[in-house]
């Protein structure tokens, strides 16, 4: 089964990253195939031997999150990933969507491999709800929005395709522990994506490998703006809310910075994010104990300290 997935990835970030670029690097965290492996290995698949029937899975989950990171590119007209030129920078809008349609269909391929209409239909129900958790935090203005808004578009964007990641390997194996894991890829997908949003407010551009403040820019819906804007008074809120559909001034990035910590929407973030991985943690208990467990322990931290 896994006889060209090597030769297929390498396709893939040839995709992503085009095929003049020697050699081509992933890039990234590969958190989602690692929880997909992971989470095999915690279902049931006791040895390395059983959990590498499940490496093309794995790749095709990662695929996938390189489709949607190369689309969302094209949507938020960014110009680079990962610290490189964004493909359709690199090339153009046209040539980047594609390429994403061209990793969505080498996906399924793989899936397909597995003879599993439930592996699929589990994989593109999560991508109907990212669709729509992207839509979501696309719609008009961003004033009168809530927490429970916020958590919302989280849930739907990332911890939906972390919740099926995770999920995936119990329609091969068995469901015994589906629910479980299920229940930890999505308090662990929501506590990732709000650390993404203090991430994209906190550091520079070298750091997460693309302009910072992009959300602000965007008119994006998260928490840690929600937070800040709280605190604002209106001439604060108002100074804010102009830099939305613009490029961001360096003294407008550090101010942006500054309010993050003294309006205390840092802390709230990060608070709430600790909540959601100690429900990740929890989640693991009705697992038996194995090195696999353990390590999806260890990532529900990782996910809080991580830098970028």
């Amino acid at each position: 089964m896994q006889a060209a997935t090597g030769q297929i990835w390498q396709e893939a970030l040839e995709i992503v990253h085009g095929p003049f670029i020697s050699p081509p690097k992933a890039g990234g965290k590969l958190l989602r195939p690692a929880l997909c492996l992971l989470s095999a290995g915690a279902a049931g698949a006791a040895g390395a031997e059983d959990v590498s029937e499940f490496v093309s899975l794995a790749v095709a989950v990662e695929m996938l999150h390189m489709a949607a990171l190369t689309h969302d590119d094209v949507v938020d007209n960014a110009d680079t990933r990962r610290g490189s030129a964004s493909l359709n920078a690199l090339w153009d809008d046209r040539t980047a969507v594609l390429s994403g349609d061209y990793l969505v269909a080498r996906s399924v391929n793989l899936m397909a491999e597995y003879g599993s209409c439930d592996v699929i239909a589990a994989t593109f129900e999560a991508i109907r709800r990212m669709t729509e958790g992207e839509l979501a935090n696309l719609g008009p203005g961003t004033e009168g929005y809530t927490q429970e808004d916020c958590l919302r578009i989280a849930d739907q964007k990332t911890a939906s395709y972390f919740a099926t990641t995770c999920s995936l390997p119990t329609f091969l194996l068995g469901e015994t522990y589906r629910k479980a894991l299920r229940a930890y890829g999505h308090a662990v997908g929501v506590a990732f994506q709000l650390v993404d949003d203090l991430l994209d407010i906190a550091q520079d551009e070298a750091t997460l490998g693309k302009p910072s403040c992009g959300d602000i820019v965007g008119a994006k819906k998260t928490l840690p703006i929600l937070f800040m804007r709280e605190a604002l008074d209106a001439a604060d809120r108002d100074r804010f809310k102009k830099m939305a559909g613009h490029p961001i001034a360096e003294k407008d990035r550090h101010w942006v910075a500054a309010i993050l910590e003294s309006t205390g929407a840092r802390a709230r973030t990060e608070a709430i994010a600790r909540e959601y991985a100690d429900k990740a943690r929890a989640a693991l208990d009705f697992l038996p104990a194995t090195p696999y467990r353990d390590s999806m322990l260890g990532l529900a931290e990782f996910v809080l300290v991580r830098g970028s």
